[in-house]
């Protein structure tokens, strides 16, 4: 919807037809006016007319300037979410290879286990084979 806001700008009327509302055209006319008036006051001879484009670019240099502070927050951020999905990425991969060590090292300790019973059990054949000796001498 086109809004027809009406302002007064250093002493004159402008009526603008706009989207936007008329609280922010009128916020935007009045810092216009603001900054015009603190110019002329502070050089009295200063006609509106330089006054204005000492402000047009006053807001062009400071446009200029939010902008490439913008476009390097985007670059930043860019370089953030491709670091975090690096990061995924190495994190998914630490993940299965701790699970693969985790399967390995309960796969070594079940052999292990079993090395184990089969050496007890090899100590007890010697043990009996040990008995039976000393018995069969005594026959």
């Amino acid at each position: 919807m086109v809004n027809k806001v009406r302002v007064n700008i250093a002493g004159a009327q402008y009526a603008f037809a706009t989207t936007d509302s008329e609280k922010y055209i009128t916020s935007l006319a009045d810092k216009l006016d603001r900054d015009i008036t603190k110019l002329m006051e502070a050089n009295p001879s200063l006609p509106v007319t330089k006054a204005a484009v000492f402000c047009a670019m006053d807001y062009l240099d400071e446009y200029q300037k939010s902008t490439g502070s913008a476009e390097n927050m985007r670059s930043q951020i860019q370089d953030y979410i491709a670091d975090a999905a690096r990061a995924r990425t190495a994190e998914d991969k630490l993940r299965a290879e701790n699970e693969a060590l985790r399967r390995e090292a309960a796969a070594l300790r079940d052999q292990l286990d079993r090395l184990r019973r089969h050496q007890e059990k090899e100590k007890e054949k010697e043990k009996d084979k040990e008995q039976q000796a000393p018995d069969a001498g005594n026959g």
